[in-house]
This record gives structure tokens, C-alpha cells and sequence, in this order.
């Protein structure tokens, strides 16, 4: 199965369905990749909103 990344908070998974915000409206057209670790002390991830470290997309389509 491909990753796909949700539309709404711009996850990346391989499910069906995104464990972080519980929709199911995720697309495998997506660019750029953002490794988030330490979400608090990250100005990339403050400015993409991310509370939680994982695989996020830059641009979801």
C-alpha cells in the first residue's frame, strides 16, 4: 500500500483512514516531507499548526 497524506492536517500514513485527526479524506498526491521530532521546540511545525511528532506533507492536492 502507498503513503498517502491527509487533507486536513497533512499526516502521512499507509492506512485507510488518518490516526491523528480520524478522517478519511487523504490523497496520494502530495510534495515535500517534514519530519517532525520535537514539535514544541519547532518553528516549522508551529507554523504548520503540528502538536504531535510524525511524517507530515508540505502541499497536499
Amino acid at each position: 500500500m502507498s503513503k498517502k497524506a491527509c487533507s486536513s492536517c497533512h499526516f502521512i500514513t499507509r492506512e485507510s483512514m488518518c490516526p491523528k485527526c480520524k478522517t478519511s479524506a487523504l490523497s496520494d498526491d502530495f510534495s515535500g516531507l517534514v519530519i517532525v521530532f520535537d514539535p514544541e521546540n519547532s518553528a516549522i511545525a508551529k507554523v504548520m499548526s503540528i502538536k504531535e511528532k510524525g511524517h507530515y506533507a508540505l502541499k497536499v492536492r
